[in-house]
């Protein structure tokens, strides 16, 4: 009969000879949803094959109809056009790097390099959704509070602020935090079969698209935790029809290695990329300020 527990070998006592095992499944960081780059006007990305960074794009001005008089010998009057242009500056210089001690590849069931190329990938397609994450507030058009659920009127009058500035009806797409779609999920016109003729088809199913929501009142809608702001202080939602926001990606994501580097014992790679954007026709944007 046992008169004391330091009469047993335990598992501290014997936690020396007790191995301890790693997984060959890891828990992988989840990555956001991007949906900025597929939702932007991308027609000006040749413009810099040459070289540069500055792309100017002019404007062309519709004319005005004049009205000739019925008295003779009356002048033709001609239109003064003096146009402008807008510019996109190329100037972000994006890059993801890591070097990898040859210890770590020695010993380690995973190689490091493999394990971490596809996070270098996403790394620099998120720096490039942040940025065009970016422009929405600077649109001069705009509805709502921040921290709001943003109303069914809200979203009516973003829709004819680019109606009335003659916006195509293609192309056009909401951008919303989770946030914005739970207070979407309580609203009678956006749930409510009565006003299924408004909406679209139900969510895709691909991954590509995992995103997309649904439609409300005929216009995408996709949502992303990448929607500048907080759950606090509201976020930068918005309506915009892709002529809006100009992009330009001068280098698509380039990889530089592996190279190995004999002072550090470690192999080097990196990959970069360089890009730009703006905005273009601001009246085709819509700040929508909400949860």
């Amino acid at each position: 009969m046992a008169t004391g527990a330091t009469e047993f070998i335990d598992s501290t006592s014997f936690d020396v000879f007790i191995p301890e095992k790693w997984s060959t499944p890891a828990i992988v960081a989840r990555e956001s949803a991007l949906n900025m780059a597929r939702g932007v006007d991308l027609r000006y990305v040749g413009a810099l094959a040459g070289g540069g960074d500055i792309v100017n794009v002019g404007t062309i001005s519709n004319l005005t109809a004049q009205t000739k008089t019925k008295a003779s010998n009356a002048a033709t009057s001609y239109e003064a056009i003096t146009e402008t242009n807008s510019q996109i500056t190329v100037a972000t210089w994006g890059y993801s790097a890591i070097a990898v001690e040859s210890i770590v590849d020695l010993q380690s069931y995973l190689k490091a390099a493999a394990t971490y190329a596809p996070k270098q990938g996403y790394a620099l397609a998120l720096q490039v959704d942040d940025t065009l994450a970016g422009h929405p507030d600077d649109f001069t058009n705009a509805t709502g509070s921040l921290a709001a659920t943003s109303p069914f009127s809200d979203y009516l009058r973003a829709i004819q602020y680019l109606d009335d500035a003659d916006a195509p009806d293609m192309d056009r797409w909401f951008g919303v935090a989770p946030a914005e779609v739970a207070g979407l999920l309580q609203m009678k016109e956006y749930v409510h079969n009565d006003y299924s003729m408004l909406h679209g088809s139900a969510p895709a199913a691909t991954s590509q698209e995992r995103a997309y929501v649904t439609s409300f009142i005929t216009i995408p809608i996709y949502k992303s935790v990448n929607v500048e702001g907080t759950n606090a202080a509201g976020h930068d939602n918005f309506l915009m029809q892709r002529e809006a926001i100009a992009f330009i990606l001068q280098m698509a994501p380039t990889m530089w290695g592996p190279f190995r580097d004999v002072d550090y014992f470690a192999t080097k790679i990196a990959f970069e990329q360089v890009y730009g954007s703006a905005i273009m026709r601001n009246n085709h944007g819509v700040f929508m300020r909400g949860a």
